[in-house]
């Protein structure tokens, strides 16, 4: 999804300023496996960049949050019944995916905006573009700031659930 939103602006600039059909005027199935790729493309990119940041920000968490021993264990634990606690960590791990790429993929698309709404309104271009550039770096700290803040919890919860399972003889 983070990868569709950050290029769909820059598509419909190509589309709409240039000759350019994406395929779409003769044979649209390879157009819509384009879009399709660029967006799978763009967002596995983003998820990278952001995987690199969560691994910063572990290292910078593992001496209060012991982020790599509690990770294993976590990891590693064979239960008959697997505790409320770990489907809240998945839904936990999802967000924080999404918000690592949102983090580059929101930005992506207001530049992208940006520039569609200077070609539309070109006797508006400056302010545009000191509205455009001031929102993606605002969305980009916002989603690293939301990023941080469950990365936090999903530290702080997994070391708790950690220390509450049943220990291994």
């Amino acid at each position: 999804m983070p990868g569709l939103i950050a290029i769909t602006p820059w598509l419909l600039a190509l589309v709409q300023h240039t000759k350019a059909t994406l395929g779409f005027d003769s044979n649209s199935t390879l157009g819509h496996a384009l879009i399709f790729s660029a967006a799978i493309v763009a967002g596995t990119f983003f998820e990278a960049q952001g995987t690199k940041l969560e691994v910063k920000w572990d290292n910078r968490k593992e001496e209060a949050h012991q982020v790599l021993e509690n990770w294993y264990s976590y990891l590693s634990q064979v239960l008959d019944k697997e505790p409320v606690g770990y489907r809240y960590m998945s839904r936990l791990a999802t967000t924080l995916y999404f918000e690592l790429a949102m983090m580059w993929a929101a930005p992506a698309f207001l530049l992208g905006a940006t520039i569609l709404a200077s070609l539309r309104f070109p006797e508006a271009w400056v302010i545009l573009g000191i509205v455009g550039l001031a929102a993606a770096v605002a969305v980009g700290f916002y989603f690293y700031r939301q990023a941080n803040c469950t990365h936090d919890v999903i530290c702080s919860t997994r070391k708790e659930l950690v220390s509450r399972l049943p220990k291994k003889d």
